[in-house]
């Protein structure tokens, strides 16, 4: 990741599991998403309600990495356009 490059977590509706939503994270203008699970790692699990999910994942944003929810959303969007830059 370079120096000045931002990151978040999102909460894709997809990542729905029987246990709720599982965020990801996401690193401004790098297509994709990295869910907070995998092989080996206990899931993350951030409410069962998509608002929920979405309250803590504001909530963890602005404590980890500072940004509001208008600047995670910015940054999510960044990741969905290959070499566009928000």
């Amino acid at each position: 990741m370079k120096n000045n490059t931002r990151q978040c977590f999102c909460i894709p509706p997809s990542s729905l599991t029987e246990y709720g939503y599982v965020p990801s994270l996401v690193t401004e203008n790098e297509p994709g998403h990295s869910p907070m699970a995998g092989e080996g790692k206990t899931p993350w699990y951030w409410g069962k309600t998509i608002e929920r999910a979405e309250q803590i994942c504001a909530r963890v944003n602005q404590k980890r990495f500072g940004i509001s929810p208008a600047t995670a959303n910015r940054i999510v969007a960044s990741t969905m356009f290959e070499g566009e830059t928000a």
